[in-house]
């Protein structure tokens, strides 16, 4: 089994536009790689573990759950 421990902060570009940055690294191998998408965190675990990822098709993850979120509750329990 591998396992990784991923980061993955927001920063502002150059205009103001949001940018997600990221730091990944491979606990078994000490191996790490700082990322600015998906696709090239995907591509070091790909490579790292040796196992390919889940096709992108572009459109929603068929296995990802998300959830409602809860009613506020109003008053004292």
């Amino acid at each position: 089994m591998e396992s990784f421990v991923a980061r993955i902060w927001l920063e502002h570009g150059l205009n103001g536009d949001p940018l997600w940055r990221g730091h990944v690294r491979h606990v078994q191998g000490n191996q790490e790689a700082f990322f600015q998408d998906l696709e090239t965190m995907t591509e070091f675990l790909e490579r790292v573990s040796g196992v390919s990822g889940p096709g992108s098709t572009g459109g929603p993850a068929e296995n990802v759950v998300v959830p409602k979120p809860k009613p506020a509750k109003i008053g004292k329990d």
